[in-house]
C-alpha cells in the first residue's frame, strides 16, 4: 500500500520543536483529560512522541507510545532527552517508546486508564478495524480520546490528492503542497478568522501542511458516525468538539463502560 512517510515529517518537526511548541502539546492533552495523575497511559500512533511526554509530565504514571514508523520511534527517544532538559515534572523512565501497529492482531491485549489517538486511526487504511482494535486497549471505566477527519463533500476530492501526492517523485511535491499552503492561509485568515501560524497543539504550520497534503491513507467519519461505532460498543461520549474547518479532525473523548471487558 502506498503510505506517507509521517516518520520523516515527524523527524523533521522535533527539530526545530521548542519549550514553547511542547507546553501548547501539554495544554491540549490537558483540556481533553484533565486528570491524569497516577494514570496509565496509551499513545496510539506517538509521531514525534510529543504527546507521550506531556501526559507524563501530567501526573501519568506510565506511558506506552508506540508508532507503525520506525522514524517516528526513534525520533520520540531523541526527543524525550530534549525535553527532559525543558521539564522536571516529566518523569523520562516512566516513558516508552515502541515499533507496533495497532492493526498487529498479536498485539498485546493490555488495557490502559487512558488511551489517545490523536489523528491516527484515519491513516491506517483499514479505520474500522482500527476502532475495533483501540477500545480493547481501553480499561472498564477508562477513557478514550480520538481525533478523526470529518466527513465532508470535499473529502474524496482530497483522497485524490493526497494518492496523487506520494505517487509523485520527490522534487515535483513542493508543486502540490506551496499553492494549498497559501490557500489554507487565505482561508483561515480571511473565513476563520484565525492565524495559522499560531497552532494549538505545538504543530508547525508548514509541518501540519505537509502532513495534511500528504497524509495517506486516508479516511473520514462524521462525529454521529464515531460517536455510534463507540456507543454502540459500551462507551458513553463525554466530549465532541467539532473540527473549526471542513474536513480537520472532530475530537471526541469517551468512557467505556465499567462492565465492558
Amino acid at each position: 500500500m502506498d503510505r506517507f512517510a509521517f516518520g520523516e515529517n515527524w523527524k523533521d518537526f522535533s527539530e526545530r520543536i521548542g519549550p514553547q511548541d511542547y507546553e501548547k502539546a501539554k495544554a491540549s492533552v490537558q483540556r481533553l483529560v484533565p486528570d491524569l495523575q497516577g494514570k496509565t497511559f496509551l499513545d496510539v500512533g506517538c509521531g514525534s512522541g510529543l504527546f507521550s511526554m506531556a501526559a507524563s509530565s501530567l501526573g501519568a504514571s506510565q506511558v506506552v507510545g508506540f508508532d507503525v514508523d520506525p522514524v517516528s520511534v526513534e525520533t520520540s527517544r531523541v526527543l524525550l532527552d530534549k525535553v527532559t532538559t525543558w521539564d522536571r515534572a516529566m518523569r523520562k523512565d516512566r516513558v516508552r517508546f515502541e515499533v507496533e501497529s495497532i492493526l498487529n492482531p498479536n498485539l498485546t491485549h493490555t488495557q490502559y486508564d487512558v488511551v489517545y489517538s490523536w489523528g491516527v486511526l484515519h491513516h491506517t487504511g483499514a479505520m474500522t478495524a482500527a476502532f475495533e482494535a483501540i477500545r480493547d486497549r481501553v480499561r472498564p471505566g477508562g477513557t478514550l480520546v480520538l481525533a478523526i477527519y470529518n466527513r465532508h463533500w470535499t473529502s474524496p476530492i482530497w483522497k485524490v490528492i493526497k494518492g496523487t501526492y506520494i505517487r509523485l517523485p520527490r522534487p515535483l511535491r513542493p508543486v502540490i503542497v506551496w499553492p494549498i499552503l497559501v490557500v489554507k492561509f487565505l482561508v483561515a485568515t480571511l473565513i476563520w478568522r484565525h492565524n495559522p501560524f499560531q497552532r494549538d497543539r505545538g504543530m508547525r504550520y508548514y509541518t501540519d501542511v505537509v502532513d495534511w497534503v500528504g497524509g495517506y491513507p486516508y479516511e473520514y467519519a462524521s462525529v454521529p458516525e464515531v460517536r455510534d461505532f463507540f456507543q454502540a460498543r459500551g462507551f458513553r461520549l463525554l466530549k465532541a468538539i467539532p473540527t473549526q474547518g471542513w474536513t480537520g479532525c472532530n475530537e471526541f473523548v469517551f468512557e467505556k463502560d465499567r462492565q465492558r471487558t
